[in-house]
């Protein structure tokens, strides 16, 4: 089986992550990435840097947040995974597994057909207007967040949470490089809930 570069998706799937507000900042001893690398960065999560090399980014991302990080509740995961799940779907997005955990998030999706193929029919959204157009922009990252935007609008809606956002901004859209990366992907998501993480998957819904 042929496995595709690092940056082009087999059969176009993408495995994209997220994190909640203030949870994941400049700094962090887990590593982190400036946009557009605009920064060099020792390490990673799998890597993490030395501990204290980035103390002084760190305390100053903390300074900037004009709110307390957001950290879910189990009925706030499960409102955001399904609302999440439920708008990428309506805008014709092939999702096969999200979570959504107390403060990331992860989804294994398919954003654009392949060659020659149809759009999956789009799934209206219960209780909602369903007159809207699918979006144009067929890139993940504008499309989880259209997704994350809409979750944290239903959080606010049912009381569950302050207005003023709930994520992170941008999100991590990594390449499936070939059928076996995707099935330890989807894996992957679903042991979340052994986490305690709201889970939705094609297999069960």
């Amino acid at each position: 089986m042929q496995t595709k570069s690092a940056t082009t998706p087999w059969n176009n799937w993408f495995h994209v992550t997220g994190n909640t507000y203030g949870t994941w900042l400049p700094g962090d001893s887990r590593g982190w990435r400036t946009r557009h690398h605009r920064e060099h960065v020792e390490g990673d999560y799998k890597n993490p840097p030395p501990t204290g090399l980035h103390a002084k980014q760190l305390e100053y991302a903390k300074h900037l947040m004009r709110r307390k990080r957001i950290v879910l509740s189990p009925e706030q995961r499960y409102v955001a995974c399904m609302e999440m799940v439920a708008t990428l779907r309506f805008h014709a997005v092939e999702v096969v597994d999200a979570c959504v955990s107390a403060k990331h998030f992860h989804v294994l999706a398919r954003f654009v057909p392949l060659p020659g193929k149809p759009y999956p029919p789009r799934v209206p959204i219960e209780g909602a207007r369903n007159d809207a157009p699918v979006s144009r922009i067929r890139t993940p990252r504008h499309l989880v967040g259209v997704a994350k935007k809409q979750s944290a609008k239903r959080l606010v809606r049912e009381g569950l949470a302050e207005a003023g956002g709930v994520w992170g901004v941008r999100c991590k859209a990594k390449p499936i490089r070939d059928r076996a990366h995707q099935v330890r992907v989807a894996g992957y998501i679903r042991k979340h809930a052994a986490e305690g993480a709201a889970v939705w998957s094609i297999v069960r819904g």
